[in-house]
């Protein structure tokens, strides 16, 4: 935990995909200070069409390589979350040539009341995992 779901054009090859996935994680391993085993990440494919990133008024405009990072999390202190934002972003253009504004990341937190693992228990609550 946390539970990334990574949105991505259907051009991504597989390679492609697999590096963006390790440089997440690599990432919030480092940010958020997780097990390096605690990995969860659910990559979907779109269309260009149906995956409209508009840039807010900001005056960029983004390319075919955008994606959009969806971060499901316990609470996180807000400099660990801006930390992983630049250093995250940093990474994908420099290891992969992604243009920085093509990133697009948004943090949802929740309370461990709101996680299970699995067989239906609530493993933060029952003590399972800390």
């Amino acid at each position: 935990m946390p539970l990334f779901k990574i949105d991505i054009l259907e051009h991504y090859s597989k390679e492609k995909t697999s590096e963006l996935l390790k440089i997440i994680h690599y990432n919030a391993v480092a940010a958020f200070d997780i097990p390096e085993g605690d990995r969860y990440q659910i990559v979907t494919r779109h269309q260009s069409e149906d995956m409209i990133l508009e840039d807010t008024g900001l005056g960029f405009v983004r390319t075919e390589d955008k994606v959009a990072i969806q971060i499901f999390s316990r609470k996180r202190e807000k400099a660990m979350k801006l930390l992983f934002y630049k250093q995250l972003v940093s990474d994908l253009h420099e290891k992969m040539g992604l243009n920085k504004k093509d990133i697009l990341i948004s943090f949802f937190e929740n309370e461990d009341e709101d996680w299970s693992f699995a067989d239906g228990e609530a493993q933060f609550i029952t003590g399972e995992l800390s």
